[in-house]
Order: C-alpha cells, then sequence, then structure tokens
C-alpha cells in the first residue's frame, strides 16, 4: 500500500465522494491497520489523525475475524464486515479488499 504519511490536513472540499478501494495482503496489513489508511486515504489526512477504531469497533476481533487462518476451508470461504468509522460506511473483505464510502446521512 502507498504510504500516505506526507499527507497534509484537508479542507472539507478535498473530502471524495467516491468510494476508495484499497487491496491489501493480510499476512502483511492487518485488517485493522488497512482500514485507518483507507480511511485516511478518502478524508485525505493523516492516519494519526483521526479518531482511534475501537471507538468504532474492535481492531482485535476484526483482525482474527479477517486474518487467514491457513486452512484449505478459508480460501473459499469470504467473510466481509461493515461498519461505520469517523462518518464513513467502511466493507473489508476476507480477500483483501477495503471500500471506504461516504455516508448517505453525513454528506
Amino acid at each position: 500500500m502507498t504510504d500516505e504519511s506526507e499527507r497534509s490536513s484537508a479542507d472539507e472540499q478535498d473530502v471524495t465522494t467516491e468510494p476508495v478501494r484499497a487491496q491489501y495482503e493480510w499476512s502483511s496489513t492487518a485488517p485493522s491497520t488497512a482500514v485507518i489508511e483507507t480511511v485516511a486515504i478518502a478524508v485525505n489526512r493523516a492516519p494519526t489523525t483521526l479518531e482511534p477504531l475501537y471507538e468504532s469497533l474492535d481492531p482485535d476481533a476484526l483482525d482474527t475475524l479477517l486474518r487467514p487462518t491457513g486452512s484449505a476451508s478459508s480460501d473459499v470461504e469470504t467473510v466481509t464486515v461493515s461498519f461505520n468509522f469517523a462518518d464513513w460506511q467502511v466493507t473489508v473483505h476476507s480477500r483483501g479488499d477495503v471500500i471506504v464510502r461516504a455516508n448517505s446521512d453525513e454528506r
């Protein structure tokens, strides 16, 4: 994933209304980290300026649920988790996709 640490604080007009999609390998990036990075891209802000993920859901539970188990059956099964974080709708798939959309109620 591209390093977004050099992003500056954004004005409201810099925030995208288009869905932001990113692909990760769970073996190298935790799902909870991927969520924060992808939302930061969507809002054009540094990840450290976002509210803590644990205020929306348990990051350890997300990581455990989506991290590959190494069993053959896990390759066939797909897990999808959707939730709101930092006023954004986030969908995370066990295959490594993270999709961030503006909440229609908020934007």
